[in-house]
């Protein structure tokens, strides 16, 4: 197969900005550029110390480039993307127009033979939004114009309150260019359905060009293949058909099972053309009772994951995008919700997620605003929700499809009634297109909603701040009855500190530094941000005053900074994933910083991740203990279980006295079918003893409870906690703390990390390794072993780094076995 040539492949692109208003190209100020890619991405990679700090809606930007054709004939421009009111021309002709950043563009034209200049010209937004429309139900404090209700661009850098960014404005997609008559396949529509009976179904529609008029056409999928219907036009063709299979495999999320994808192909006579791949899932939601429970292949899964948005806000590219839903994967996630305030995914993306058994959660991009009750807006956003619900044609991973994000909350928090909250484009038009366009798929008007009150978190999907924002005890997390939460958990939290000079620079202006704070979101109306969030639960779970630990001991003050948000993602995850808990998912807020520093990502800004992400990662495992603090009637031990099997193995309990040896021991049988079981530790135990020190008739008897699941062949599958008393344990000079990085039979470095007493919160330090597991317990006495994973900015050579836990004198240097 010849695939369609890229005349624009290997183009040498410049940018250049000009006068608003502005006809013709500038004569001078040009600047090399990156296609696909924005003005202030230009002017970064250039060196401009003003790049990020520019105005680039105030300005018009040009982009061109020279390219040849061998020959006079009719082409194809393709635009994938165009930020956000702007034109193509060839030749200085225009040929193509847009006014919707989200939807691609083409067009036919005809060029001779010989050299030819392309410029595209992206116009100023500021004559847009100075135009008079008619006023908002509700004005949102979120946005820095009013208007840009009516532009269908993103809010990356046109949002209040966020971490700082440039807007973007260009060629964020790709722009390609082929002869009309070369061999390319465009799929315009594609769709996966399966049976009970574990038959399946793909209906696809694709519009190719190159095949001669002769040959006979086919689709074939995996090994099935089916006539189809050919529709001519000129030189292209219209082919439509429906390929049954008798038997298919499921998708699942990785959690759950495998994820077996099946190509799709259009066969012409000897010609093969890739038309996409696709995946058999059915994925519903059980709303029962105000339940939001995603039931995928009729199973109902606890659904887990981050928030995720632009990882570059200034080039708004992927960059290593498999590498980072790989952490997302890795962190035991099965779900990433693509937020309402930044761009739509990327085909790549969605190839990774189906590829590694992510769900999406797609928002539209609709935030914080009242969306027009428009025609011509509505018109724009169908085009726009249809162009979407194509890419995301016959794909596994789409879970659930939500009409805006955060709109309904702002106007029930501004005071409107009900009937004001709701916009026309969310209620109507966009449930329709789903039902058209991918039947069957869960969708949901606004995140939060289905509730009475958008702030309301016992029905429907809601936004859970009461533990974070609204300073509420852990103990909230159940309290409150949350069903699902579509958001929850944001809380700044700065990044593990490496060998890095942006490591010690970062952790040198810890809170209070201009460049620390901007990484922090603060939300448009407050006055405080999720730092001071952050330092209100330092003082209610372990006593301290952050800012004066900060001022007399900053890197101690940082580790207390994550071992309170790590505190704090322990108690609200396990009781949450608990068996019997009303809740049935928990999304992050937010995935990755976009920064070095003190971000709200549970990952940073170099794609490590940092202290909740490895006790998400714990809690999230297919087969996971938990501990929950019951009050008077003791500690509860739950065992979750993703099934489909239920899970046979033992329950260790370790009672640490002193902190220095394990006093008692006992072992229980478990037997766990999905979604789970709760131990009944006092049985268990053989009477009373008051080890959550909740009676308190005397000193602790125990001072630290830790439970271990043993699979039937010894191997330890998971590991809970509970530190009894004060939460933060005193630092102890005798503590022991060893490490030693060694190979094991394979070759892979293993780390085997070690204490005479009991460790709270182990940190592995490695600059350029990847541990397996931090920020852990470890018991007195009792090794354990950690797999390492060489990243690729490791130096030659073995790990070399630090050991360190929150209740240790100082860090323990590592060993090396050679």
């Amino acid at each position: 197969m010849n695939a369609a040539a890229d005349l624009l492949a290997g183009a040498s692109w410049e940018c250049a900005a000009a006068a608003v208003g502005s006809t013709d190209a500038p004569g001078h100020g040009w600047t090399p550029a990156h296609v696909p890619g924005t003005a202030a991405h230009a002017l970064v990679l250039a060196g401009d110390p003003g790049a990020l700090a520019r105005d680039y809606d105030n300005e018009d930007w040009w982009w061109r480039c020279e390219f040849v054709t061998d020959r006079a004939g009719r082409y194809t421009l393709v635009s994938d993307g165009l930020a956000t009111y702007g034109e193509v021309l060839i030749d200085d002709e225009p040929v193509l127009e847009t006014r919707n950043m989200f939807v691609g563009q083409r067009a036919e034209i005809r060029l001779d033979k010989g050299a030819h200049l392309l410029h595209i010209h992206c116009r100023s937004l500021q004559p847009v939004l100075a135009r008079r429309h008619p006023r908002p139900r509700w004005k949102s404090p979120d946005l820095v114009h009013q208007n840009l209700r009516w532009i269908r661009t993103s809010l990356v850098g046109r949002q209040v309150g966020g971490v700082p960014a440039p807007a973007p404005v260009g060629p964020w997609r790709p722009l390609t260019l082929h002869r009309a008559d070369d061999r390319h396949a465009r799929t315009t529509a594609l769709r996966a359905d399966c049976a009970p009976d574990g038959s399946g179904t793909v209906q696809v529609t694709v519009e190719v060009t190159g095949i001669g008029s002769t040959a006979p056409v086919e689709i074939r999928v995996g090994h099935v293949a089916a006539p189809c219907d050919v529709t001519r036009r000129r030189n292209a063709a219209v082919v439509s058909a429906r390929v049954h299979l008798p038997h298919v495999e499921r998708w699942w999320p990785h959690t759950h099972g495998d994820q077996p994808l099946y190509d799709v192909v259009l066969v012409a006579g000897q010609t093969e053309l890739p038309v996409g791949r696709v995946g058999f899932r059915t994925v519903a939601v059980d709303r029962t009772d105000g339940a939001f429970t995603l039931l995928v292949n009729d199973t109902p899964i606890f659904t887990r994951g981050a928030c995720w948005s632009p990882t570059d806000p200034v080039s708004l590219q992927d960059g290593p995008v498999r590498q980072q839903l790989h952490t997302v994967r890795d962190g035991g996630h099965n779900i990433v919700r693509v937020s309402g305030t930044g761009v739509y995914p990327s085909t790549d993306f969605l190839d990774h997620c189906d590829d590694l058994g992510l769900l999406v959660w797609q928002d539209c991009m609709l935030a914080f605003f009242d969306a027009p009750d428009d025609v011509d807006f509505a018109a724009d956003l169908r085009a726009e929700v249809e162009h979407l619900l194509r890419a995301f044609g016959g794909r596994p991973c789409l879970a659930v499809l939500c009409g805006s994000s955060d709109a309904e909350e702002q106007a029930a928090y501004l005071g409107l009634p009900p009937d004001r909250w709701v916009a026309s484009v969310a209620a109507q038009d966009i449930p329709q297109l789903v039902e058209e366009l991918a039947p069957g798929t869960p969708y949901v008007r606004s995140s939060p909603g289905e509730s009475p009150l958008p702030s309301m978190v016992s029905s429907g999907p809601s936004h859970y701040y009461g533990v974070g924002a609204y300073l509420r005890p852990t103990t909230d997390a159940r309290r409150a009855g949350v069903r699902f939460a579509s958001e929850c958990l944001c809380m700044a939290c700065p990044a593990d500190v490496e060998d890095s000079v942006d490591g010690v620079l970062a952790h040198r202006r810890l809170g209070h530094h201009p460049s620390w704070k901007a990484l922090i979101h603060r939300d448009a109306q407050s006055s405080w941000d999720l730092e001071d969030v952050r330092e209100w639960y330092t003082r209610h779970l372990f006593g301290l005053d952050p800012i004066e630990l900060r001022r007399s001991d900053g890197a101690r003050a940082a580790a207390v900074a994550r071992a309170t948000v790590a505190t704090v993602f322990d108690d609200v995850l396990s009781e949450w994933r608990r068996p019997g808990s009303t809740c049935a998912g928990a999304i992050v807020f937010e995935g990755h910083d976009v920064g070095f520093g003190g971000g709200i990502g549970i990952v940073d800004g170099h794609g490590r991740p940092k202290a909740p992400w490895y006790v998400m990662r714990r809690l999230m495992q297919p087969v996971a203990v938990m501990i929950t603090d019951e009050g008077v009637n003791g500690l509860g031990i739950h065992v979750a279980n993703d099934g489909p099997r239920t899970w046979d193995g033992t329950l260790r309990v370790d009672l640490v006295q002193d902190g220095e040896h394990i006093a008692d021991a006992i072992t229980v049988p478990v037997r766990a079918p999905a979604p789970g079981t709760t131990v009944d530790l006092a049985a268990a135990l053989g009477g009373f003893r008051d080890i959550s020190y909740v009676h308190r008739f005397g000193p602790p008897a125990y001072d630290v409870v830790a439970v271990t699941l043993v699979a039937a062949d010894g191997s330890e599958v998971s590991q809970a906690s509970f530190v009894a008393g004060e939460r933060l344990r005193p630092v102890d000079a005798h503590l022991g703390l060893a490490a030693t990085a060694r190979q094991d039979a394979s070759r892979q470095w293993v780390l085997d990390v070690s204490a005479a007493r009991f460790a709270q919160w182990v940190q592995v330090c490695i600059d350029g390794w990847q541990p397996e597991d931090s920020w852990f317990h470890l018991l007195p006495g009792v090794p354990r072993s950690v797999p390492l994973h060489r990243r690729a900015d490791a130096l030659p050579g073995p790990p070399r780094g630090d050991v360190t836990a929150l209740n240790a004198v100082r860090s323990t240097r590592i060993e090396v076995a050679m």
